[in-house]
């Protein structure tokens, strides 16, 4: 997995991204720990309604030892999903 520098929101994220900032880093490297179907999840409050329930900016999902997807996306709207393999040690 490479390193990028800290994105502002989902907008710099593409369908093909490669890449993850040090927060996500982060909940990938706990994922890899737990069991396969874990979901972990970077969530935010909505800044432009205080009463909604927004989607999580990031989310991973652990489908065995040695994938996992991630999804980025919006507040309100679903974004790209793609399926990664743990780095090895």
């Amino acid at each position: 997995m490479c390193r990028a520098s800290d994105r502002r929101g989902p907008f710099g994220y593409t369908s093909r991204m490669h890449t993850f900032t040090e927060r996500e880093n982060k909940l990938i490297s706990k994922l890899k720990s737990l069991a396969p179907q874990a979901v972990l999840k970077i969530a935010e409050p909505c800044p432009l309604h205080s009463m909604c329930v927004p989607l999580p900016l990031f989310r991973v999902y652990k489908i065995d030892d040695g994938r996992f997807e991630a999804e980025w996306n919006s507040f309100h709207n679903p974004g790209p999903k793609q399926v990664f393999r743990f780095a090895e040690e």
